[in-house]
């Protein structure tokens, strides 16, 4: 019985840890070996060596070295399932469903299901077949990585880039090749020096910018703030740590993180820094005026800082498309008179094609002219990445990593899509890879409820309530454009929500429902000991459930009213179909009745 007890205690603490911060801010063992693919020999020997291991049978010198003819290769001869095409796949399901008895619709279903599944292999990346050699994918993501920044260098090439088009290339091009050369090469290699101590000084200033604001709260004698953020700086001071022990930690990765968690609140820290130690600014920190300026400097601040890069781009967007129409307008000079726009048109349509219309070409045709890699689609090249990424379930500051160079490689996609907006014949209907949105955009309908409420209750409180409606506004609108983004995953979305909600969201029940209920509760040196311990244990065990959970219900609820729905409408086609048919038998009751009343009066004749 103890025995029981004991593990049931031990699995329940098990449970718990792994939803707690510090287990899921982690770093994987998987990340040292999703870092290793990318450095993956290359060379025509060792090419060779994986491919003579997955195909034994091939003469080693027929064995091919091109990327595309690797990939027919694992084709024709791995494919999921059997060599079978998908047409005739469908086609041999379409004829078994026409065939089919309804005694056996469940198994063609099931059929019919498979197929479905086999075709989603088929149009996605080669490297994401589970059943493929684990080096032969490695090769494959590799090889595609390679070719991917050889094509980077090409795009800048063609004529009709606008110059704005040309620097936003550039520019997500370098954050590409610096992600990929920090893989492969490993930190201190492809990082200058200089880069590398500027990153451990900005370590060092962000853990002073974890502590001081708790100091000048206690200064001041806001135990609120305290009590609020205390959880929060131990789970920012954890994250830090495992940060500073990722090996790519570089100083962009820190400063993107440190803008959930730490920056945003830099100003509005600062000057509450100044009100604990400098007595002219104390005096100013309880008047009208003051709390007016420093909410306006909060707000400046954290739009400034959260929102540059991502103004920057959609800025740079529109200037490209204006440049781009000018372009096309204007007749005036040899270079625009020598342009020849169906050609350029062609091109660009070409390289915005999505995988699954590449996957779905003739054999002969997948790889454009022959073997040549540079005839492959960068929207192609990107989404193979994207696809290959999503098989790791990689720790939390290699997640952001890649979120980063998803963002490059967004960009670059985005230009292009730019360029295609800008012709004036209709551009092919593409069906490009997107990741879901819904389970994003009703994480942001959660940032706007739960900040709307957390702002009243910290209205009284002039310090809390500046950096509340700053962080507040910055949040929802940081969320919402992860949403819009097409190759952000929910996972980045609910990591998000994590570092600059849940806490909130706790904070509404331990910090803001007490303050309004009793606006002296924390007055009593026990309440607030209690609440505070309650603070930290929450978020330390808790943040990391309540996305989740979100969006587990709202799924739940979707689906229970589906369900309803679904249950309602089976209900009336049934009431339905029982009054058609006592309308279709209606007319053969009178002559039943005739009958039985002819029988009746027989009877009576022939009786005694």
């Amino acid at each position: 019985m103890f025995k029981a007890i004991g593990n049931g205690a031990l699995a329940a603490v098990h449970f718990v840890w792994r939803w707690s911060v510090p287990y899921n801010s982690r770093n994987r063992p998987i990340d040292a070996v999703y870092a290793a693919v990318w450095s993956t020999r290359l060379d025509q020997e060792g090419i060779r060596n994986i491919l003579q291991e997955a195909f034994p049978t091939i003469p080693r010198d027929e064995l091919p070295t091109e990327e595309e003819a690797i990939r027919r290769l694992v084709r024709e001869r791995l494919s999921p399932g059997g060599s079978s095409s998908s047409s005739s796949s469908s086609s041999t399901f379409q004829d078994e469903s026409d065939s089919a008895s309804s005694d056996d619709s469940s198994v063609t279903q099931a059929d019919k299901d498979e197929a479905a599944e086999k075709q989603k292999l088929l149009d996605a990346a080669e490297e994401t077949w589970e059943h493929l050699p684990t080096n032969l994918r490695s090769l494959l993501a590799s090889l595609n990585a390679q070719n991917l920044e050889t094509k980077l260098t090409s795009l800048l090439a063609a004529p009709f880039h606008t110059p704005s088009g040309r620097r936003a290339i550039r520019r997500a091009s370098s954050g590409v090749r610096r992600t990929l050369a920090m893989w492969r090469h490993g930190f201190r290699a492809a990082v200058p020096r200089t880069e590398r101590v500027l990153t451990n000084v900005f370590i060092l200033f962000l853990v002073f910018s974890a502590c001081y604001p708790d100091v000048a709260a206690g200064v001041l004698g806001e135990r609120s703030y305290n009590q609020r953020s205390i959880g929060g700086r131990i789970v920012t001071l954890c994250q830090l740590w495992f940060l500073w022990r990722y090996p790519q930690h570089s100083l962009w990765l820190l400063f993107n993180w440190s803008l959930e968690r730490l920056l945003g609140a830099f100003v509005g820290s600062t000057a509450y820094a100044l009100a604990a130690v400098v007595p002219a600014v104390h005096e100013a920190y309880g008047k009208t005026w003051f709390r007016g300026m420093m909410l306006a400097l909060s707000m400046t601040w954290q739009v400034g800082v959260q929102f540059s890069p991502a103004v920057r781009d959609y800025v740079v967007r529109l200037v490209t498309r204006r440049q781009m129409r000018r372009l096309r307008e204007h007749k005036g000079g040899e270079e625009e008179q020598a342009m020849d726009w169906d050609e350029a048109d062609r091109a660009i349509n070409a390289e915005l094609m999505a995988i699954k219309v590449f996957a779905a070409r003739d054999k002969a045709a997948a790889a454009g002219d022959g073997d040549d890699a540079e005839a492959v689609p960068v929207r192609v090249r990107v989404e193979r990445y994207i696809q290959y990424t999503a098989c790791y379930k990689l720790g939390r500051p290699a997640d952001q990593l890649v979120g980063l160079l998803k963002d490059d490689l967004e960009g670059i996609v985005n230009t292009y899509e730019d360029y295609q907006s800008t012709s004036p014949t209709a551009a092919p209907s593409s069906d490009g890879h997107v990741e879901p949105r819904a389970p994003k955009f009703l994480l942001v309908a959660f940032d706007v409820a739960i900040f709307a409420y957390v702002c009243y209750s910290f209205y009284p409180q002039p310090f809390t309530f500046n950096t509340v409606v700053a962080y507040g506004t910055v949040v929802c609108v940081k969320q919402a454009i992860v949403a819009c983004k097409r190759y952000q995953t929910p996972k980045s979305a609910r990591r998000l929500f994590t570092n600059m909600v849940s806490i909130n969201i706790i904070g509404v029940f331990l910090v803001s429902t007490p303050v309004t209920v009793d606006r002296h509760v924390l007055d009593s040196d026990f309440n607030f000991v209690a609440l505070t311990l309650a603070m930290v244990l929450a978020t330390l065990f808790l943040a990391e459930t309540i996305a989740p959970l979100l969006l587990a219900l709202v799924e739940g609820l979707t689906a229970g009213c589906g369900w309803l729905r679904r249950k309602m409408t089976g209900e009336k086609k049934s009431s339905g179909g029982e009054e058609k048919a006592k309308v279709q038998s209606a007319p053969a009751m009178p002559s039943n009745i005739q009958e039985s009343r002819r029988e009746e009066k027989e009877g009576q004749a022939f009786g005694p």
